[in-house]
């Protein structure tokens, strides 16, 4: 027996070792460090206690690959990120980069030097890293780029409000998690796509939550219920299907561990049950419920105990509950600073706990009036509030569009370029570069509710009213002298320095006239052109060129003018 356990530990090890040795990339490498990087994905604290244990190396490559498995051991082993915790991997990443030879490597030192950036709170650092890792990654490294896509969709959701984004950045790593049958991170994927569709898109959201709790029920059970306790909410307030809240809420409850059993599912299940007549049940699991641990618990508690009274007919009980239940909805309005804008509908809710006889017919009917006009104007306001959003969607949608084909085409040119001409090569990377830095200089100034988040929020009319109205706020972009000189480096060297040739051959134009020139030249298209003049009309774009001849004072068009100055004509 004991040969047995010795032979199978010397397998195990060997495993591991030859693992690590794949892990290097073929490249000598320190085993314990190859042995460290095999236990990365599934015991991370392993991971951690073998690196951390390391006290020297040999070379300069070794300790570059104990600094990017120490970060990534840190940040998956939940340990707490602090503000000189990028020093490993910024040493890391700059060997990798210097050096040369470790694609897989400067991709996962990229990745979590992101991922540090995030945790400290630097989001635009972090969207870098993220869309650096993502352009370094070999496109076959189909587990790297999944877990980078993910990190980007997550980053969009946070710090972004970037819904769309985020999901077409979710569906790419579902493709690539697809490709190496990686189901730990499928389940993810698909529970964060059905959390981000809300409301917005409820067959969808349905649609991925089962998909799942189908994964996870094959493949790690305990996972279900997480997904199940976000679908049982989605009915319950999308659909007002009591019926399946219910069952999905009860299942949680049977079955489910503390992680993802939260007060409200007895909440879910307790109105679920009234609302199909069931009262009996209701009172079961409302004497199931356990004691609330924060304000909104409690207003769930007293509002559950509220409507199982009035449904067995026992008014007194029902009004002190009512009563409790609407002084916790004052005091958590009151604590989010939005008790004022909604007074007129909590002293109605007030109005009606109390006994019915000692309102008068005539107050109730102007209360009804001037409730019901209140409605009518905003219904109308949110109404035009949202056609306005969706005009500026379909505006952000079009240029990041535009943005991104300009990107994938320099990228394009410069692959088919190559090492043939260096100076050409130069000044495509000058035009890339300054386009990357417009698409990180982008600024969206909207906010957008978190559905994923798992903090409770209380939704008011004021707080939808000042979601729809930061929304239509217009994207503006600061561009700054490097963005400008390398557009200005690339035009010039394409075209044979026609920029000097156009400022010195006329003086009058002024800095702005000069941008303007730059771009039209460069071939940006007009909603980039526009983006980055800040304009309000993309037809303002379209009158430039005609604009710039009338200045220069020659009666051709812009391309003509470009012609003649290339043929030698105009020196």
């Amino acid at each position: 027996m004991k040969r047995l356990l010795v032979i199978l530990s010397m397998t195990v090890l060997l495993l591991v070792l030859v693992a690590g040795v794949a892990g290097c990339g073929g490249a000598h490498c320190d085993n314990r460090l190859a042995a460290a990087d095999s236990l990365m994905q599934t015991s991370p604290d392993s991971a951690l206690a073998i690196v951390s244990a390391i006290d020297s190396l040999r070379g300069e490559g070794d300790r570059a690959y104990r600094d990017l498995l120490l970060t990534q051991a840190r940040y998956k082993a939940y340990r707490e990120i602090t503000a000189g915790d990028d020093s490993a991997v910024t040493r890391a990443m700059d060997w990798y980069r210097a050096h040369g030879g470790e694609r897989e490597k400067l991709t996962r030192a990229y990745l979590y030097k992101g991922a540090v950036m995030q945790e400290l709170g630097h989001v635009d650092s972090a969207m870098h890293y993220y869309k650096t890792a993502e352009l370094t990654a070999d496109k076959k490294d189909y587990f790297n780029l999944g877990y980078i896509k993910m990190r980007i969709a997550d980053l969009y959701v946070k710090e972004h409000s970037q819904n769309e984004n985020a999901i077409i950045r979710l569906k790419d790593a579902i493709r690539c998690f697809e490709m190496i049958k990686d189901t730990t991170f499928l389940i993810s994927c698909y529970g964060s796509l059905g959390g981000i569709c809300g409301m917005t898109y409820p067959d969808s959201t349905e649609y991925y939550l089962n998909t799942a709790i189908n994964l996870a029920q094959r493949y790690d059970p305990p996972r279900q219920y997480t997904f199940k306790s976000k679908l049982a909410g989605f009915f319950f307030y999308h659909y007002e299907d009591y019926y399946r809240a219910k069952e999905l809420a009860m299942d949680v409850l049977r079955s489910g561990s503390d992680d993802c059993l939260e007060y409200q599912f007895y909440y879910y299940a307790t109105i679920s049950y009234l609302k199909m007549g069931q009262i009996d049940s209701a009172k079961i699991i409302l004497e199931r419920t356990p004691q609330p641990i924060d304000a909104v618990d409690s207003m769930n508690l007293f509002d559950a105990v509220a409507q199982v009274a009035m449904a067995e007919g026992n008014p007194v009980t029902y009004g002190v509950n009512a009563v409790k239940s609407s002084d916790l909805t004052s005091q958590i309005l009151d604590d989010s600073k939005e008790k004022q804008l909604v007074e007129s509908e909590m002293d109605f809710n007030k109005q009606q706990i109390l006994k019915k006889g000692q309102i008068s017919k005539r107050h109730n009917n102007i209360l009804a009036v001037v409730l019901f006009v209140m409605t009518a104007l905003l219904v109308l306001t949110i109404w035009i509030l949202r056609q306005r959003l969706k005009a500026k969607e379909i505006e952000r949608k079009r240029i990041e569009r535009s943005l991104n084909n300009a990107i994938s085409s320099l990228n394009e040119k410069l692959e088919q370029i190559g090492n043939n001409n260096a100076e050409t090569s130069l000044l495509v990377k000058y035009r890339l570069d300054a386009l990357n830095e417009l698409f990180d200089s982008i600024k969206f100034k909207t906010k957008r509710q978190d559905l994923t988040s798992n903090k409770r929020r209380v939704v008011t009319l004021r707080g939808i009213l000042s979601n729809l109205g930061e929304h239509y706020l217009m994207m503006d972009v600061e561009l700054g002298r490097s963005f400008w000189d390398k557009i200005r480096l690339s035009v010039d060297g394409e075209y044979k320095g026609i920029v000097t040739f156009v400022e010195n051959r006329y003086p009058n134009l002024s800095a702005r006239d000069m941008k303007v020139f730059c771009l039209l030249c460069a071939n940006l298209s007009p909603q980039i052109i526009k983006l980055c003049m800040n304009l309000t009309n993309v037809k303002t774009v379209s009158n430039y060129r005609g604009q710039f001849m009338k200045k220069i004072g020659l009666n051709i068009s812009f391309d003509e003018f470009i012609k003649k100055y290339m043929d030698g004509e105009l020196n």
